[in-house]
């Protein structure tokens, strides 16, 4: 019996499962903002498909995140971008789910970390 899949077309489904990881959607709601850490993140969602750092000469601005780790992901309304931005706590600032088709798409509302008090501690 012949396989119906060629060697390239075995090669380029395998590099879309690296792009696109199964589980990378259906962990998104185990991340809390302001407590999630980048060991939770990245158990929950393996490793990053990009990673952006935006502390490079170490003046971020107040409530800009350090560093931002994107994921790549489909579902049945096709691709999507996880966005996970960390502040410089090391821990989970906002998270977003983004369609690619979008304009006009719904994304999913991003979640923030709770704005903390005068005293530094969390609302």
């Amino acid at each position: 019996m012949k396989s119906r899949w060629s060697v390239p077309a075995l090669a380029l489904a395998l590099s879309a499962l690296a792009i696109f990881p199964a589980r990378a959607g259906s962990d998104i709601a185990n991340i809390v903002p302001g407590r999630s850490s980048k060991a939770d993140v990245r158990s929950r969602l393996g490793a990053p498909w990009r990673i952006l750092q935006f502390n490079d000469c170490g003046m971020a601005m107040d409530d800009q995140a350090d560093e931002t780790w994107e994921y790549r992901g489909t579902d049945g309304s096709g691709g999507y971008r996880i966005h996970v931005e960390f502040g410089d706590n090391g821990h989970v600032h906002l998270i977003a789910k983004i369609p690619d088709a979008s304009p006009g798409g719904k994304a999913t509302a991003a979640t923030t970390a709770p704005a903390p008090s005068k005293d530094g501690m969390s609302m």
